[in-house]
């Protein structure tokens, strides 16, 4: 059964005003209808406006960002903030702050507000971290070798684990010591070569050579200019006297001897010429504000270091290391003689010749030939070393450090 509620008046058709009671109800209806319909849409409205907004703000923070890279590229790394907002056309502004983390790391926080920060109607704020562009290096083992292998002659020594996709030899002499774990895709000399660790895997399977990027390094350089020592020989012969150099291209040789102090400030880029380092009290150093982080010199000759010449670290907690790289096919492509060449060498495609109480950090090579008791002595912290191009190289965000707030 129906209930009913209320009856609506009837009139008869043909009574006077009958057509103007439905009409009005039928406008009333329309009227109803149209202005819950105009609530949706005006909040439909007014949600997609606070988006937009809303959108303004966080491009205005990325903004900010990108302001922040240029500056810091374009000014060295030495640049913290804009101290007041910036104005970005008609739309907002942006306000960016620059801390240092560490010496190559610096934190970035930029904030849009649109239209400003005094009467915002939306704001963003972006926080990240930049870093100096370069490239992270593994050096898993003290040395590692192509197929020419690792000829050990008379008392040389390896501290720390290697690897060789030949063979590990005793050559000449005896008392040949590796402290650390031995592993060849050949064979090994053990003994007369002594393995302290008892650690000692012939047959392996070819072990991939650490991988620079030589044109990075090769372009890091230049970018801070060309020297032809053709044209100005005196500034590629460094004797006697305390510079620092880099970045820079040298094209031709570059010698630094006679008890030179020479302080490395970004990459090396030696074309077409030799580097030679000699004599004793003659050090190159790695800049103090790479931090922990090294740089790179390149050459597509041969590398020299003789007669106590000697590469060094920074003192950072862990040290930066200058990592010194030839691509010539020579063999030697490199020779270090006569103690504390303290650096990372890498000759992939040549021959490395160690002598006279040399002694590196770690080194990769085509092959490797040990004399009078060389030393070869892993630095910790090479399993993943970075380089960088310093202080005044490019600046870029760190993967997995930006971040939007509100």
């Amino acid at each position: 059964m129906v209930k009913k509620f209320f009856n609506l008046p009837t009139l008869p058709k043909n009574q006077p005003g009958f057509v103007l009671l439905v009409g009005i109800l039928v406008v009333t209806v329309i009227i109803i209808f149209s202005a819950g319909q105009f609530d949706r849409v005006a909040n439909f409205v007014r949600q997609g406006s606070n988006k937009v907004v809303q959108q303004q703000a966080v491009n205005l923070a990325e903004a900010g960002v990108d302001y922040a890279i240029w500056q810091l590229n374009k000014n060295a790394g030495n640049w913290y903030g804009t101290g007041t907002e910036v104005a970005v056309g008609t739309t907002g502004t942006f306000f960016v702050t620059v801390t240092d983390e560490s010496a190559n790391i610096k934190n970035v926080v930029a904030t849009g507000y649109v239209p400003n920060s005094t009467s915002p109607r939306q704001k963003s704020t972006v926080k990240t971290q930049v870093v100096i562009g370069g490239q992270t290096i593994e050096f898993n083992f003290a040395t590692q070798t192509g197929t020419g292998g690792i000829t050990m002659n008379q008392s040389s020594t390896i501290n720390g684990n290697i690897y060789s996709n030949g063979n590990i030899s005793a050559g000449n002499g005896s008392q040949q010591t590796i402290d650390g774990e031995a592993y060849a895709v050949g064979t090994i000399d053990s003994p007369p070569i002594t393995v302290t660790s008892g650690v000692i895997e012939e047959n392996q399977e070819p072990e991939d050579m650490p991988t620079i990027d030589y044109q990075l390094w090769k372009d890091e350089a230049t970018a801070g200019g060309i020297i032809d020592c053709a044209i100005t020989p005196s500034s590629c012969n460094i004797d006697g006297v305390i510079a620092s150099i880099g970045p820079k291209k040298y094209i031709g040789n570059l010698t630094i001897s006679n008890q030179a102090k020479v302080t490395v400030t970004g990459p090396i880029y030696v074309e077409n010429g030799n580097i030679i380092v000699r004599n004793g009290g003659t050090q190159v150093n790695l800049s103090q504000s790479f931090g922990s982080e090294g740089t790179v010199i390149i050459t597509n000759g041969t590398i020299t270091v003789e007669q106590g010449g000697a590469f060094n670290p920074n003192s950072a907690s862990p040290p930066g290391y200058i990592l010194v790289v030839t691509t010539s096919t020579l063999d030697p492509a490199m020779s270090v003689s006569n103690q504390g060449a303290n650096a990372v060498f890498y000759a992939l495609d040549g021959g490395a010749e160690l002598s006279q109480s040399a002694q590196v950090n770690a080194l990769v090579a085509k092959k490797l030939i040990m004399r009078n008791s060389a030393t070869l002595t892993y630095a910790s912290g090479l399993a993943s070393a970075k380089f960088s191009s310093g202080p005044g190289g490019s600046w870029e965000i760190r993967k997995g450090s930006y971040q939007y707030t509100k």
